[in-house]
This record gives C-alpha cells, sequence and structure tokens, in this order.
C-alpha cells in the first residue's frame, strides 16, 4: 500500500482542510448560538477557538507545501488553546464565589 503524500494525491490536502474548516464553522456558530443565550466565557472561548482553526486551515490551503505547517500557525492556535483553558479555569475557580 502506497503512503498518502501530496505528490501522489495534490487534492486530498485540499479537501481535508476544506473539510476542516466546514466543521469549523459548523462548531462556531453552534457555540455562538449557546453563548448568545447564556453569554458564558467559556463558549466565547471555544467560538474564538473555532474561528481561529477557520482562519488557519484556510491559510494553509493557499501554502505551496500545506502539510508543512508554520511556526506562527501554530502559536496562533496554542493561544486559542490557552483562551479555552483561562476560561475553564475562570469558570471553575472565580464563578464559584
Amino acid at each position: 500500500m502506497t503512503p498518502l503524500s501530496p505528490m501522489t494525491h495534490p487534492l486530498l490536502d485540499i479537501f481535508l482542510l476544506g473539510f476542516i474548516t466546514a466543521c469549523s464553522l459548523a462548531s462556531a456558530i453552534f457555540f455562538l448560538r449557546f453563548w448568545r443565550s447564556s453569554k458564558d466565557p467559556l463558549f466565547l472561548a471555544f467560538v474564538l477557538f473555532f474561528v481561529v482553526q477557520i482562519f488557519r486551515e484556510s491559510y494553509t490551503v493557499s501554502l505551496t507545501r500545506p502539510n508543512v505547517g508554520a511556526l506562527w500557525l501554530f502559536l496562533l492556535r496554542f493561544v486559542a488553546v490557552l483562551a479555552i483553558l483561562a476560561a475553564i479555569v475562570r469558570k471553575n475557580f472565580w464563578d464559584r464565589r
């Protein structure tokens, strides 16, 4: 069995990145609906993460080698994950009072 690589299947990367983008958009809309009704910052952190994911994957499609990531793209996702962690810590420790 031949491993999948961008040389043998160039459209597979684009298809999968588009699929991830579409799923991230659906997830962002889902969490945005809950944030609008509850105003809970945790839901807003998830919306932020999925919006960052949408822009990250959309940009990655335009790269000449989309399976090789750039450092700033990983740092952008890391900051979005830190926002989720901060919202979880805030919800568990500061909202109890």
